[in-house]
């Protein structure tokens, strides 16, 4: 029998095969009723999907099993970035919210996340109890009550603009990749309101062409277009925005570990720091840490997931945090990552001091990353290659990680060491051996 789980960050996978159903779907719908009546919580969610063809199908699936479990009330969002419907959960008090999405994947996939009114995701115990509740459900009747529904998108924006209302970027230019995603309802007209002269890549979403050659995965374009325009900027969303990557003035890529370390050292250097301290994974680099250590700021690494971020900022009593890949939460103002808001940020800073110069200050040590598609996830404990290299590799001036992917079947390497061929050299080593310790479980690897 399939089961409903819960990975690194919500449910994901291809539409049309378990759970991206809408019979899991329901079924998810009606655990979720569950779970807010068994925590003494208000039958009230707001439902959310970003630009795929399958997102309102399955939206109106979860709501059809919400409702089927006693007297509710569900807000439709429609097309709305996920951190957007974070913002209405918290803003309007709603038990619940669910972003339909399947974040930076093509249109072939689809997903879900959760948030709780405060606008921060659930925690894994609180997944689990839906997954139980949610394998147990039956198939509710296809008819469905009246469903109050919004624009999600123009909610959110208005008061993105009222919190920036200060701003105006004077008819400076950008480029600026909305992955024919959600953000092309929010993102493009914000920062045309703030005076940004707009160069618009992936703005014509179809249903089926979110992150399609464009968006935060595929964003080398933009340099060139920048050069070709002149833009000051550029910025590249994922298909549900709530990740930004960023291109300095020069059409120079920042590393979203140099993003991180300019947003703590601004708020550090405007007294706005809590506890001088910045929250990141084990995914981002050492040299961050160094960096930041000569500034007296601590960095707290917390496992991979925004999720797992916004829980170690909440324990050390930090407003700055995030994960190299862009997903950036500044707790202050929201309790999950938004793209745009980082995004306008390092607009304002770039007014003061060009991204150019401050990306400087970071300094980052070589790394390489790689990953192996595999059929099946064999614990890591039981893996030699994990316990080779830890042994003949791990120094002082090496660091080596690896993980599974909590969304697909790969296992992934980080190796830092002193210079980037020897980097290079203990990945293609390591990822061998780990393709010999598949063979040996004969389990599939590419």
């Amino acid at each position: 029998m399939h089961k409903i789980h819960f990975g690194t960050d919500g449910i994901r996978g291809r539409v049309g095969e378990w759970p991206i159903t809408v019979e899991a779907f329901n079924g998810i719908g009606q655990a979720c009723c569950i779970w807010l009546k068994a925590n003494n919580l208000d039958l009230k969610v707001a439902v959310g999907w970003d630009t795929r063809a399958s997102g309102y199908a399955l939206a109106h699936a979860f709501a059809q099993g919400f409702l089927s479990e006693g007297t509710g009330h569900v807000t439709f969002l429609n097309v709305t970035p996920t951190p957007a419907i974070a913002h209405f959960v918290a803003r309007e008090g709603i038990s619940l919210g669910i972003a339909i999405t399947a974040s930076h994947n093509p249109f072939t996939d689809n997903g879900l996340k959760l948030f709780h009114r405060g606008g921060y995701k659930l925690r894994r115990e609180e997944e689990a109890c839906i997954e139980t509740w949610g394998n147990q459900q039956v198939v509710t009747p296809s008819t469905l009550p009246h469903i109050h529904e919004i624009n999600g998108s123009d909610y959110y924006a208005e008061h993105i603009l009222s919190d920036y209302d200060y701003l105006n970027f004077g008819n400076r230019k950008i480029v600026l990749d909305t992955a024919n995603g959600a953000t092309v309802f929010t993102s493009l007209p914000i920062l045309k309101s703030l005076g940004l002269e707009i160069i618009a890549v992936g703005d014509e979403p179809t249903g089926e062409n979110i992150n399609l050659r464009c968006g935060s995965e595929c964003c080398d374009g933009i340099a060139k277009k920048m050069q070709e325009s002149g833009a000051w900027l550029g910025v590249a969303h994922d298909g549900d925005g709530d990740r930004v990557v960023l291109f300095d003035e020069r059409g120079n890529r920042l590393d979203g570990d140099q993003v991180l370390g300019i947003v703590a050292l601004d708020k550090f250097k405007n007294g706005q720091l809590n506890r001088n301290k910045l929250v990141v994974t084990e995914q981002s680099n050492s040299g961050l840490d160094w960096t930041l250590k000569n500034f007296g700021i601590q960095t707290i690494r917390t496992d991979i997931g925004d999720r797992e971020v916004y829980y170690g900022m909440v324990a050390h009593d930090a407003n700055v945090g995030g994960e190299s890949s862009g997903h950036i939460i500044l707790r202050d103002v929201a309790k999950t990552g938004d793209g745009l808001r980082i995004a306008i940020e390092l607009m304002r800073m770039a007014l003061e001091q060009p991204l150019a110069e401050r990306r400087k200050i970071i300094t980052l040590f070589p790394k390489a990353e790689g990953a192996l598609s595999v059929a099946a996830k064999i614990p890591t404990t039981q893996l030699k290659c994990a316990r080779l290299f830890e042994k003949n590799h791990h120094r002082d001036t090496n660091r080596m990680y690896m993980r599974y992917s909590g969304t697909e079947n790969k296992l992934r390497f980080l190796v830092e060491a002193e210079t980037n061929a020897l980097c290079t050299q203990i990945l293609a080593q390591w990822m061998h051996e780990a393709r010999l310790d598949f063979e040996h479980y004969k389990i599939t690897v590419n």
